[in-house]
């Protein structure tokens, strides 16, 4: 009889056992599910922010909204094809399905801008004014609408600046900063943030100044992110947001150096860039254009007629 009851009393915790551990693993798997569901949720959000206007729900790009805004994540955004802007205090991270960028290697500069290019008497520096340039940017995008280049999205692009990440274009005219331009290096892309001027071509001056010097550098692409006319008679196409990031990761493998190796040169260092070169004159391909944010607004003019810078 006592033996009965030992046998009986195993085979209970036997069971027991067995059952905590099934109910363990149902708990898991139910886990695992909702965590499936909260991934296919947070990537329905991204999608649906590519084609959604820019609402609270359009502006979302998945994910990345529930991160905090910080240079290291602006700077894993950047890897994955996706951008933040600052409107009215919220931070909304984009992730449109197209991209509007310049293959250098089909950049195009028309004969009469060449002609423009070639009489302004601009000096055109490097990572001078960071400060400067960020500021000037700001109020040029300010004027009427107000602008997503926060101050704190300008403290986080200066931080990227000391990384070595975020890089300026200054246009100087007797020492006065008349022109610039500040965008991102990420692998062989080159992303164009924002741009201001205050002279005659001297937006177009610092841009080829500054493409010329990304192409030595051996950079590949400008990312103009979404449509702007400037962009566009530089060459600026759309391209699908896959053959972006693909020329992303490419570019991460073997990434390219804004300065010779890696190293910015010290700010009393003499100028090294001036005017661009001239253009041959082999004819560049047609480029479609798209539509979307008007972040650039320099307007530049020329005949159809365009050739590559290089």
């Amino acid at each position: 009889m006592e033996r009965e009851s030992e046998l009986s009393w195993s085979n209970t915790v036997g069971q027991l056992r067995k059952g905590q551990a099934r109910l363990h693993e149902l708990s898991q798997r139910g886990l695992g599910l909702v965590q499936r569901g909260l991934g296919l949720v947070q990537r329905g959000l991204g999608r649906a922010s590519t084609l959604l206007p820019p609402t609270p729900l359009g502006a979302v790009c998945g994910v990345f909204d529930s991160l905090p805004l910080s240079a290291e994540n602006v700077l894993l955004g950047y890897a994955q094809g996706i951008y933040a802007m600052d409107f009215d205090g919220k931070v909304r991270w984009h992730c449109p399905p197209d991209r509007f960028i310049i293959y250098l290697r089909e950049l195009r500069i028309s004969s009469n801008m060449r002609r423009e290019l070639k009489r302004a008497n601009y000096e055109v520096t490097f990572d001078r004014a960071p400060r400067e340039v960020l500021d000037e940017c700001a109020a040029e995008r300010g004027k009427g609408e107000g602008t997503w280049l926060s101050e704190r999205m300008k403290q986080i692009y200066l931080e990227l600046f000391e990384l070595g990440a975020m890089h300026t274009v200054e246009a100087w005219q007797d020492g006065v900063l008349v022109g610039g331009s500040f965008g991102v290096s990420i692998g062989r892309v080159w992303t164009s943030e924002s741009m201001f001027h205050r002279a005659p071509h001297a937006g177009k001056v610092q841009f080829a100044a500054a493409a010329a010097h990304l192409v030595e550098r051996g950079f590949e692409i400008v990312d103009g992110q979404q449509y702007s006319e400037h962009f566009a008679r530089f060459g600026a196409k759309d391209v699908p947001i896959a053959e972006y990031r693909a020329a992303l990761a490419r570019g991460l493998a073997s990434p390219a150096q804004f300065h010779p190796g890696g190293v910015r040169p010290p700010l009393d260092a003499p100028s090294a860039e001036a005017a661009p070169a001239p253009a041959p004159t082999q004819p560049a391909r047609n480029g479609k254009n798209g539509n979307g944010k008007k972040q650039l607004r320099e307007q530049s003019g020329g005949p159809k007629n365009r050739a590559p810078l290089v």
